[in-house]
């Protein structure tokens, strides 16, 4: 008995293993049944999907911690005084354009610097037009001692 259910298994398994394989050979690129898009289509789409998921994600955000901004998926010009802080959530990544600031690191481990693949340590000085990545939202950020702009993408709260 399980013998013939395993040969009828098999049947059906080659059956829809060649029917699959006629289908896609007699589908062509480009055809109306297979059609070719623009890399560019696929990524705005991909964006629109983004867009409300992270519309969704920031509207539950903000209705906890009203302080908390967001840039979306680009990069924001973002302007912090003398004695401020600017602190990045998990993923946010800033790029000091002008200025000076140091980091604020709570623990061991620092502040992801792209651009030479260092971490950057507590009270270090952040070098302007470098991508820095904040891995976790516990308080890491970089406290601004000379008036400065940074480009900021994904959630941040000045303090």
């Amino acid at each position: 008995m399980k013998q013939k259910i395993l040969v009828g298994i098999q049947i059906f398994l080659a059956t829809f293993i060649i029917a699959t394989g006629v289908a896609f050979a007699n589908s062509q690129a480009g055809s109306s049944e297979d059609p070719l898009v623009a890399k560019s289509y696929v990524d705005d789409k991909i964006n629109q999907v983004l867009e409300v998921i992270n519309s969704t994600v920031g509207s539950e955000n903000t209705s906890t911690n009203t302080n908390v901004q967001t840039s979306g998926n680009s990069f924001k010009p973002v302007l912090v005084e003398v004695g401020q802080t600017i602190y990045g959530k998990e993923g946010t990544e800033i790029i000091l354009r002008s200025g000076k600031g140091n980091a604020v690191v709570p623990g061991a481990e620092g502040i992801a610097n792209i651009t030479n693949g260092l971490e950057v340590k507590d009270k270090n000085t952040i070098n302007k037009n470098q991508l820095l990545i904040i891995p976790r939202e516990d308080g890491r950020g970089i406290k601004v001692t000379e008036k400065a702009w940074f480009l900021v993408k994904g959630d941040y709260e000045i303090k």
